[in-house]
């Protein structure tokens, strides 16, 4: 991937944190702000690669973990009250 492709991915990711973390405020909901976290990470980890930001790198997997503690067992509350 390309330098600039990967710096817009950054930015992109900004932008979706922002979002995502005023929507959990207004909603109250932590599984939104897990969510958009965890796709904001994932935008994040070609730019820290890019330049070699390996420290940055595992930060974001540490963020990936974190969210997907939080999503996964919602999800799984939620599937298990269907039946």
């Amino acid at each position: 991937m390309s330098r600039a492709c990967a710096w817009r991915l950054k930015n992109i990711s900004v932008y979706i944190g922002i979002a995502v973390y005023m929507a959990m405020l207004v909603s109250g909901d932590v599984v939104i702000g897990a969510t958009g976290k965890l796709f904001a990470e994932i935008l994040r980890i070609p730019y820290f690669r890019a330049t070699d930001a390996k420290d940055m790198v595992r930060l974001s997997y540490f963020f990936i973990a974190a969210s997907l503690s939080v999503i996964i067992p919602s999800l799984l509350n939620k599937w298990l009250n269907l039946f």
